[in-house]
């Protein structure tokens, strides 16, 4: 009896989140067979104990201990790619996170961004009324009827200030390229996705709604991958959001001779490759083309690069996360570039440039790398 006792308090089984995970992902959880290629994969081994096979088994059998490990994983899909069963691994954190999220067990670190996108449609705290202060600023065409594409900006280059220059590099570019666009401004709200990956259904529904009403039968051209991705595979089909990323924009008018870039950049420079952009859309040629064509840059290669790039952690809510020095997955990709001899770290993703930078300030290394963008260089090397 006394063993038996021992065992119960040992797995005090959850069985509410066991049973509830069943319900959403039953299949999927059924599929795993443990081999541990998830964890073997998953970039945070490279620096804390985190196991998404123990999540998967603990969740699976409603014993405690996953908690923290809930709100650890960044989307970055490595798992899911690599998995032999091709079991949607992200999709079983945000399941078990949107059970937490409604017993309030969530890191209080996410509560100011949820609260924020609740009342005014974006996680930065502004208000929605100055959504557009940024496009005024830059000249950026507003309104989107009777033009061949709607500009989605993102609401990270919409009210941040480091990522509203890459916004306003972005507008020069369009509009040296002749392309006929109209910014979608407050018509819009924030395009969900990193919402949806924290669990908080609720207000990723209400976001989907509001931008549906006006982005449906639209050519949007996004700057985020986090927006290209909710438009291409979190969007109903039936809405007909036709969605493109600004450097695949690039690389066409490259081609077509619509931008010819001529400045000697004479610079060495190392490209990120962000998840969003890569691994959930398969864009991994553009953003190499451009930087190939612009006269002066050498692209040197990380060591993680195209499907084995390695996530800035930004993903999955981790940009709104707090993580000291030396925990941050930023960190580890700041230490790859500063191997490659490059000057400047390229990437294509405002979140990628907000935990970038960050990591090159943490580590006093802002002497030696910057961040910029595909758009910005782009647009430098036409000057």
């Amino acid at each position: 009896m006394a063993i038996g006792e021992d065992l119960i308090q040992c797995t005090n089984p959850m069985l509410e989140i066991a049973q509830t995970v069943e319900e959403v992902g039953g299949e999927e959880l059924k599929k795993c067979y443990q081999c541990g290629t998830c964890s073997g994969v998953c970039p945070w081994g490279n620096l804390e104990q985190f196991s998404p096979r123990n999540f998967i088994d603990m969740v699976r059998l409603g014993l405690e201990g996953f908690e923290e490990a809930t709100w650890t994983c960044v989307n970055c899909k490595m798992c899911w790619d690599r998995c032999p069963q091709q079991i949607n691994i992200p999709q079983l954190f945000q399941s078990v996170r949107n059970i937490l999220l409604e017993w309030g067990s969530n890191p209080s670190a996410l509560n100011f961004a949820l609260a924020s996108l609740r009342s005014d449609a974006n996680p930065w705290g502004e208000p929605y009324d100055k959504k557009t202060a940024w496009a005024a600023k830059y000249g950026v065409p507003m309104g989107t009827e009777g033009h061949e594409y709607t500009l989605f900006a993102c609401c990270t280059n919409e009210f941040d200030a480091r990522n509203q220059k890459d916004g306003h590099a972005v507008a020069q570019l369009l509009q040296k390229a002749g392309v006929d666009f109209g910014y979608l401004g407050n018509k819009g709200g924030c395009c969900g996705d990193m919402v949806h990956s924290v669990g908080e259904t609720a207000i990723y529904e209400g976001l989907e709604k509001k931008n549906a009403e006006v982005l449906a039968n639209s050519k949007v051209i996004t700057i985020s991958p986090h927006c290209l991705n909710s438009f291409k595979n979190r969007y109903p089909e039936d809405l007909k959001i036709e969605s493109v990323h600004v450097t695949e924009l690039y690389d066409q008018f490259l081609t077509e001779g619509k931008l010819t870039p001529v400045k000697d950049l004479n610079m060495k420079v190392t490209y990120h490759d962000p998840c969003y952009l890569g691994r959930y859309n398969d864009v991994y040629d553009a953003p190499r083309n451009i930087l190939g064509a612009i006269p002066g840059v050498e692209l040197v290669e990380m060591d993680h690069t195209r499907e084995t790039s390695m996530c800035c952690g930004g993903g999955g809510g981790g940009a709104w996360m707090e993580r000291n020095k030396g925990e941050r997955l930023g960190d580890l990709r700041v230490m790859e570039a500063l191997k490659t001899g490059a000057s400047k770290i390229v990437t294509a993703c405002p979140y990628c440039v907000q935990m970038l930078e960050a990591s090159i300030l943490g580590l006093n290394l802002d002497d030696k790398l910057q961040v910029v963008t595909i758009s910005e260089i782009l647009l430098d090397s036409l000057a």
